[in-house]
């Protein structure tokens, strides 16, 4: 019960803080720093995003993307692209992960490998 309390709570300080807070920390660091440092907080935004989607679609990833005995989705600290990298070196992923794959490679070459984290 404590998990659907923490989730649940956690879901509406989203719904209304972030959109506030994102909003400050945009215009505070783009007026004191400049677009450079607004672009490194939004890969750092990216990167959180991409770790979160790795937690919330961990069943239905597992389930679609990978083979049996592949690397797992769901470690809320590796991002979706690092567990597809370290599928596609073992060849582990299914042809649904291979097709996320091969557009993420369209938008960065070699990208899933690149995100590998040890």
């Amino acid at each position: 019960m404590n998990g659907l309390i923490l989730f649940l709570t956690a879901r509406i300080l989203t719904y209304i803080i972030y959109p506030f807070g994102f909003t400050y920390s945009i215009l505070l660091t783009l007026f004191k720093s400049g677009y450079k440092e607004v672009d490194d907080y939004l890969f750092k935004c990216a990167i959180a995003e991409d770790q979160r989607g790795n937690t919330y679609l961990s069943k239905l990833f597992n389930d679609v993307l990978i083979k049996v005995g592949g690397h797992r989705f769901g470690d809320p600290d590796e991002t979706i692209s690092s567990v597809l990298g370290k599928n596609q070196l073992t060849k582990t992923l299914s042809i649904f992960g291979r097709l996320l794959n091969w557009v993420l490679n369209k938008i960065e070459d070699n990208h899933s490998v690149k995100s590998i984290e040890k």
